[in-house]
């Protein structure tokens, strides 16, 4: 069985259009071994770092609406569009899509859980947007990269559990200028790294579980993008002006390691600076963390003669033998890894491309297991947006029972804001009052007063009667305060009148003559 590799490609939208609904703007598949377009998704405008792709979805925010697009690969058309707060500018997702990371303009992250609707949203974290998100491979970790020039690390399983704090594991500050790109490598465990790009021209290689820095690279230029190797053996920077440069973890500083073959020098067999570690890589010597590595000298930059627009995205296949980069102009290169060459050119669109993706290769042994599809559950933000002016929110954070999962997956339940379970609520409220338990309340009216008194317990009772009381001599001490001010006012006009009885008399008695003197 062939193995069927394919990578996913959207844009802006063109220039002179500007708007989503453009029939530029889409999301297109594309077969890396024959090299044709498989399937098209219409009508999305994605920007750039916020593309998701599961085994069954593709998750698209919109630069222009505060929506998120889902659509069904099987079926290959909109499944839904859900509606946010606000504008996102970060997308991510775990391997099997059971958790979609976003990231907005003001700092925020929104956590959903697509097979039971879970959705939850954290505090104002970063201060400025959020530029790249990114999901380790065992969906435990979240690194998120802001314009604020840091990268906080978030731990998925705290967040997505009830009533927690919603703040980061922590923070992961060394650059200079905001963060353009952040992304996990494909290791688990003490080898799990991260590497980012910011706009200082720097890239930084950390250990994310622990937030140490392992290795600083300078580069000549600001980069525009980033991409790492499928087994974290050195990562491809985008510049401007369409070169691509690739930097191997095993060239850097004064020594050469040979990865893989299991030969060393006896000064990079000795032990690490910390005494846990041996020089077996670069990345991992402690005494030359803080010693910036420059890459002028890493390997020359690959050009090639036509292609001098900005590289706006890229990623390499599985095999790692080639990269995908996607340009300013519109056209989508594919790379040879070994030597550097431009292979050739996969697509080219009308618009600046914003993404590309690899997607894992399907047609392994194991792939013929078939797999129900996965239903996606639209995130339940009711009280979050009504929130939206708070500092977290956490919203239907409650899984039910896992005997109840799978029923309801055969047996769904009704839609709780449905007119059907209204009238349902209806009916049990009127069966409720029609009870035993009230029939006993007793309404009684006394001139402008009504009183009600239910007797569902002594307790209630001694309540409603304490209340009747304080209300009575309220009313009392009202109709006081109300006489006297009644009386004083009489006795105020009473008293206006007789001055101007006694002015009045004065005068007549002077005449007309003395008021003239």
């Amino acid at each position: 069985m062939t193995l069927t590799e394919l990578v996913a490609i959207s844009s802006h939208p063109p220039s002179s259009s500007g708007a989503s609904a453009s029939p530029e703007a889409y999301i297109s598949l594309h077969d890396l071994h024959s090299f044709t377009q498989t399937s098209t998704f219409k009508k999305s405008c994605t920007p750039s770092n916020s593309l998701a792709i599961s085994p069954t979805h593709i998750f698209a925010a919109q630069s222009d609406k505060t929506v998120l697009n889902v659509y069904n690969r099987t079926k290959n058309s909109l499944e839904t569009t859900v509606p946010l707060p606000e504008q996102l500018t970060a997308v991510t997702c775990s391997s099997n899509g059971g958790i979609v990371a976003m990231g907005t303009a003001s700092g925020r992250v929104n956590i959903w859980e697509t097979s039971s609707g879970r959705y939850t949203s954290t505090p104002l974290s970063h201060l400025q947007k959020i530029t790249s998100i990114s999901i380790d491979p065992t969906s435990t970790f979240l690194l998120t990269g802001s314009l604020d020039t840091n990268i906080l690390v978030w731990s998925i399983p705290h967040l997505l559990l009830p009533s927690s704090a919603k703040k980061p594991l922590r923070t992961l500050e060394y650059h200079q200028q905001p963060i353009i790109s952040v992304l996990c490598g494909h290791g688990t465990g003490p080898s799990a790294l991260a590497i980012s790009a910011a706009a200082d021209s720097s890239v930084i290689v950390w250990n994310y579980q622990d937030g140490s820095l392992l290795r600083t690279f300078t580069l000549s230029s600001v980069p525009t993008c980033l991409a790492l190797d499928p087994v974290d053996r050195g990562f491809y920077v985008g510049f401007s002006d369409g070169s691509i440069q690739q930097v191997e973890f095993s060239k850097v500083g004064n020594r050469t390691v040979e990865l893989g073959n299991g030969t060393t020098s006896p000064a990079e067999s000795s032990s690490g600076g910390d005494g846990e570690r041996s020089y077996d890589s670069p990345l991992y010597r402690a005494d030359e963390r803080h010693i910036p590595i420059a890459t002028s000298g890493n390997g020359s930059k690959w050009t090639a003669e036509g292609h001098d627009t900005a590289v706006t995205t890229m990623d390499v296949v599985f095999q790692g033998n080639y990269l995908v980069a996607g340009t300013e102009s519109g056209s989508v290169n594919v790379w040879d890894a070994a030597t550097g060459q431009l292979f050739r050119t996969l697509t080219t669109y009308k618009a600046p491309i914003s993404n590309v993706k690899i997607l894992p290769p399907t047609g392994f042994s194991e792939d013929t297991v078939t797999t129900s599809q996965l239903t996606i559950i639209p995130p339940r933000y009711h009280e979050a947006v009504k929130a939206s002016s708070g500092n977290q929110v956490d919203v239907d954070t409650t899984l039910p029972p896992m005997s109840l999962q799978f029923h309801n997956a055969l047996n769904p339940t009704p839609d709780p804001f449905s007119p059907a379970s209204d009238l349902d609520a209806i009916k049990r409220g009127i069966a409720y009052f029609n009870s035993p338990a009230t029939a006993n309340s007793t309404n009684s009216v006394k001139g402008d007063q009504i009183t009600i008194t239910e007797f569902k317990s002594s307790e209630d009772a001694e309540k409603i009667e304490t209340l009747e009381k304080e209300l009575a001599t309220m009313k009392e001490r009202y109709k006081r305060l109300n006489e006297v001010h009644k009386q004083t006012w009489e006795e105020h006009t009473k008293w206006v009148m007789e001055v101007d009885k006694e002015k009045a008399e004065k005068m007549k008695e002077m005449g007309p003559e003395g008021m003239e003197e």
